[in-house]
């Protein structure tokens, strides 16, 4: 069994690394970690009360402890977490928000490599290959090669 959760709601409040969220199944506390609120904060976003996001994480029973935050405009940040082996499991939903964040439509399952995730994507009707690190980074987009 699974302890991976995910849940969407408005925040209603702040404090420090953590944010309680209302959402359809009532209030949570999401746990960025002091790691993870750092990360945000260097990439100029700042939590606050009346956003709306989507958490996914681990639950424990009074948490998400989050490794993934979706903001309202469907931009998607992977929340770094301290003693995470890089050869842990990725998550493929990071590699299709980075498509989707950069423009492109995905359109067929991301393929894991040891560093990335490949991404079959359109964009204005053309083919694409993206290479998005295992954190949601797009690294590279190539032309699709004609089979």
């Amino acid at each position: 069994m699974s302890n991976h959760h995910e849940a969407t709601g408005t925040i209603w409040a702040v404090f420090g690394h953590r944010f309680a969220l209302e959402g359809p199944g009532g209030r949570i506390l999401a746990d960025l970690g002091p790691e993870g609120a750092a990360g945000l904060a260097l990439a100029s976003l700042a939590l606050a009360p009346g956003d709306t996001v989507t958490v996914a994480g681990e639950r424990k029973p009074t948490e998400i402890r989050v490794d993934r935050l979706t903001l309202a405009d469907g931009s998607v940040h992977a929340v770094a977490r301290p003693g995470r082996p890089d050869h842990a499991p990725a998550d493929p939903e990071f590699a299709l928000g980075a498509a989707r964040a950069a423009g492109y439509a995905p359109s067929g399952t991301p393929k894991r490599k040891p560093k990335h995730f490949e991404v079959p994507a359109t964009r204005d009707g053309a083919a694409f290959t993206l290479h998005v690190t295992l954190d949601g980074a797009l690294r590279k987009a190539e032309p699709a090669r004609a089979a």
